[in-house]
């Protein structure tokens, strides 16, 4: 973090935004915990990071500080182990009757000191010093905590209390002031070994990180260590009208009176009383315990409280450090780095859902757990220590925030779901995530389509159609389906993998809806596949018949053989005989296979199914989809041309498709050992007559359809 002394001669406007190259210009007003986490966290997601600090850091404003799992966890994700800089784990806790650098991720941080913020514009993002400079960038974070204020002059304390510099310009600055809870704490710390060497406090510090609070009616006395277990970090809580009068003011670092602090602390016991005689004279500090009102709102356009500015703490739990560490965290997992300034306010509201809820309800978990056990009945009040530990250490505020913004942005879009739903949107072939890549195309797609279309009985194949209200168009015995078998290439959402499917399409089909409505298509009762993802997609988002297969193809350059089988089992032969061009067709005396055309339709029907789980029989919904034919491609220059695909070319050319001179369809049933879950379906298949094929082409398409035109008919 570099580092730039104010200067009050500086004057004009300095403007974060004009050179920025990469990610979004910060500034934050206020260096202490909230600023800094938020800085670090920040730079580490590639944003620049200004922080306005007002003092000149020349003197140490605080003791130690209790890290609970929730922020220490955070820190540890930042790269920062408190263990490295003296910290201690929390390895104990006593409670009893007190009567008895530079390297890292990001570009650093640049911190100004003696910079006081004067006025904030949030529609600006501008700042102004009370030097007169003026800063101005994407994104201003007021970090400069509850700003309490304290001058005094010879024999004489004059208390000066003013606003958060930002808070104020978010809320009615007279109605959202920080005032005294009605406690205060004295705080010193003490060399471990001092209290070591005293056989009346020795128990209180001997054991490792060994916390130990004191409670008496309305005051206490905590302690615990600190840097690396040498020094003991004190505080006696108690009601400010005990000290005001010898200490008056409201600041973080007046002096205590050790006197006042003796007489205060005389009704604990001998040890705790020996304890406190050890506070050190002249460091003796005396702080008030600031809270504040629940302010109605943080954000302001592209302007966010964070920390004590937002929600300050009293210190009975230690979450007023753990607290605006979360705040920084969750502003930088909403910040992306390929945030644009653009979407600061939406995201800025963002963090105010994830956080203030939160905040606020260990706020108020915080004021009740500094209240003895008689104020609580007699106020009616109740608090449960351990509920509050599980809600308060059971969270990780950047996976919270991070999956508040995934929902967010996935919120914006059409996007498909299916089990999982844990884990967002699911690619598929109607929204492959991996579309941007650059080596693939929806464009390389193409697929291989070999058919055979037959005449067969139309009783038996109406017995596949799920309602009455599917019918055959035409009266008479005989009706026409096809086997259609579809080899898929260079498919985008399969990562530029292939895939087969096989399906039995029964033409000459209507639908009626219930308002008399008829839709005609091909029926579309069974479909084969070797490719478990699009057996899923196609189940769950279109309500195919889909089922799982192994789909084995051999060719030479005038046959093809299609098998479907199940481990080993093959229960369908297809087989394409004598396959000629149009051309090769036109010049040879044998005649090819007549083709009478089946009536002409506008797309697939099919029937969804979902069945009620633990109800067998009874279904949660059912109901007709429609899949209309595909379009080919428009993107394309001039379909007539061939294009190379993996080696291979691909033409609309009638020359490129070829028709079988014979071809045959064979299904054997296998039985319930051979085929224990398509037995049904091979022996059903079996049993199907096959009155005479009337054709069988192989066709190459340069194009595959997503399935994207499906929709629920009624």
């Amino acid at each position: 973090m570099s580092l730039t002394n104010g200067s009050s001669n500086d004057t004009g406007l300095t403007d974060n935004t004009a050179t920025r190259d990469n990610g979004l210009n910060v500034l934050i007003i206020g260096a202490g915990i909230g600023g800094l986490t938020a800085a670090l966290a920040l730079r580490q997601q590639g944003h620049k990071v200004t922080l306005l600090e007002a003092s000149t850091f020349s003197n140490e404003t605080g003791a130690a500080i209790h890290m609970a799992p929730n922020a220490n966890g955070l820190l540890r994700r930042m790269g920062l182990n408190l263990e490295d800089v003296g910290g201690n784990t929390l390895d104990s806790l006593a409670q009893y009757d007190g009567r008895s650098g530079p390297e890292g991720k990001g570009s650093p941080a640049t911190l100004v000191l003696s910079s006081r913020v004067k006025l904030v514009d949030p529609e600006e993002v501008l700042v102004t010093l009370e030097t007169g400079t003026k800063i101005s960038g994407d994104l201003l974070l007021g970090a400069d905590g509850v700003h309490v204020s304290l001058f005094s002059t010879p024999g004489e304390y004059i208390l000066t209390r003013w606003q958060s510099v930002c808070r104020k310009f978010l809320v009615d600055g007279e109605k959202y002031r920080p005032y005294d809870c009605g406690d205060s704490a004295y705080r010193f710390l003490i060399p471990k070994q001092d209290l070591m060497d005293d056989p009346r406090c020795r128990e209180f510090v001997e054991a490792k990180g060994h916390m130990c609070m004191f409670i008496h009616e309305d005051r206490r006395v905590v302690i615990y260590p600190c840097v690396n277990n040498t020094i003991i970090n004190c505080l006696l809580i108690h009601p400010s009208s005990e000290s005001r009068s010898i200490s008056p003011g409201d600041g973080w670092n007046r002096a205590g009176n050790k006197e006042r602090m003796m007489q205060i602390g005389s009704v604990f016991a001998p040890s705790i009383c020996a304890l406190l005689e050890k506070a050190p004279r002249e460091n003796l500090k005396l702080w008030t315990l600031l809270d504040m009102e629940i302010l109605p709102t943080w954000v302001n356009q592209r302007v966010a409280l964070l920390g004590d500015a937002a929600h300050p703490f009293l210190p009975h739990q230690a979450q007023g450090g753990a607290q605006a560490i979360e705040d920084a965290v969750s502003l930088a997992a909403l910040l992306p780095p390929e945030t644009q300034k653009s979407d600061i306010p939406d995201r800025l509201q963002l963090y105010e859902q994830c956080r203030k809820e939160r905040a606020n309800q260990i706020q108020q978990a915080t004021r009740l757990s500094g209240l003895s056990q008689k104020v609580l009945q007699e106020r009616n009040l109740k608090y449960n220590p351990i509920e509050f530990n599980h809600y308060n250490f059971c969270h990780d505020e950047w996976d919270f925030s991070t999956n508040i913004l995934k929902k967010h942005l996935f919120a914006k879009g059409q996007y498909r779901y299916r089990q999982p739903l844990s884990f967002g949107p699911a690619p598929g072939p109607r929204q492959p995530q991996n579309q941007t890549l650059s080596n693939l195309s929806t464009s390389k797609q193409h697929q291989t389509v070999a058919s055979i279309r037959f005449k067969t009985s139309r009783t038996y194949l109406q017995n596949l159609f799920p309602t009455a209200r599917f019918s055959f168009n035409a009266p008479g015995t005989i009706v026409q389906a096809s086997l259609i078998c579809c080899a898929l290439h260079d498919m985008v959402w399969l990562g530029g993998g292939a895939y087969n499917h096989c399906g039995l399409y029964v033409h000459g089909v209507r639908y009626e809806k219930a308002s008399g409505e008829v839709i005609n298509g091909t029926f579309l009762p069974l479909l084969f596949e070797d490719s478990v993802d699009s057996i899923i997609t196609g189940r769950a988002e279109l309500g195919a018949p889909k089922m799982g297969c192994t789909i084995d193809i051999s060719e030479s350059t005038d046959s093809k053989i299609v098998n479907l089988g199940w481990r080993g089992t093959t229960f369908v032969t297809l087989e394409w005989e004598g396959l000629r061009t149009a051309s090769q067709l036109d010049a040879q005396s044998e005649p090819a296979l007549k083709i009478p055309e089946p009536e002409p339709d506008s797309g697939i029907l099919m029937y969804r199914y979902v069945p009620a789980v633990g109800e067998p029989g009874k279904a949660d919904a059912e109901y007709a989809v429609f899949e209309p034919y595909p379009l080919p491609p428009t993107e394309s220059t001039d379909n007539s041309q061939p294009r190379q695909t993996d080696g291979k070319e691909i033409s609309n050319d009638l020359e490129s498709n070829l028709t079988a001179t014979s071809a045959s369809i064979n299904c054997a049933p296998g039985d319930w050992e051979s085929l224990p879950t398509l037995h049904h379906v091979s022996q059903w298949l079996s049993e199907m007559p096959i009155y005479e094929i009337l054709e069988a082409t192989i066709k190459e398409v340069p194009f595959v359809g997503d399935g994207s035109g499906v929709r629920r008919i009624e």
